[in-house]
């Protein structure tokens, strides 16, 4: 019982120490300073909601998550309840990024809000900067390696096959796959 309280302890004074950290960078470097920081913290919860993501209970947000884009805060970032966003994944907050309540967001996936080719020539055929938000829906599924493009809808319990490249919306119940992302078979609804 001890150990538990002193370790229940620890970590709430740890937590303190990193948000009087955050606050130093963010003095410093402003928000892109706090979401380069965030990479290395093990629990980037707190810091994310004190910096404007709403974000539900009983959500889990693994270490080493990116986030880019913010623009001085990240209210952009909208994330339900028992939502779960594993290691080495990329959340560009340049637009809004929804994920619904019981979504999972597996290894090494990026959302994409935005493109931007800067000064390249190609701006003068008119490839201009775009940006669009991202909807997952509740209780989908990202598997491994997925990347989502701008403005792309994923329904309701959808399945996101590993490796795939989403640029169109996907329905509800649905398991797609490939690059570009293609249905593969209608999932059975419970009702």
């Amino acid at each position: 019982m001890r150990v538990t309280m002193f370790r229940s302890f620890l970590r709430r004074v740890y937590q303190s120490f990193q948000i009087i950290r955050l606050e130093f960078i963010y003095r410093l470097f402003g928000i892109e300073g706090v979401a380069h920081a965030l990479r290395r913290f093990r629990d980037p919860l707190p810091a994310l909601r004190r910096y404007g993501a709403h974000i539900g209970p009983n959500t889990k947000i693994y270490p080493g998550v990116t986030i880019h884009g913010a623009r001085g805060d990240f209210a952009n970032l909208q994330i339900g309840s028992h939502v779960r966003i594993v290691r080495d994944c990329l959340l560009d907050i340049t637009d809004r990024i929804e994920l619904q309540d019981y979504s999972i967001v597996s290894f090494r996936c990026s959302l994409i809000t935005h493109h931007n080719i800067y000064r390249s020539p190609l701006a003068d055929l008119g490839y201009h900067p775009a940006q669009a938000p991202i909807v997952i829906g509740r209780g989908a599924v990202l598997f491994t390696g997925v990347t989502v493009l701008m403005g792309v809808n994923i329904g309701e319990c959808a399945i996101v096959a590993a490796g795939a490249v989403v640029k169109s919306d996907v329905p509800s119940w649905t398991l797609v796959g490939g690059v570009p992302a293609k249905v593969i078979k209608q999932l059975r609804s419970p009702s």
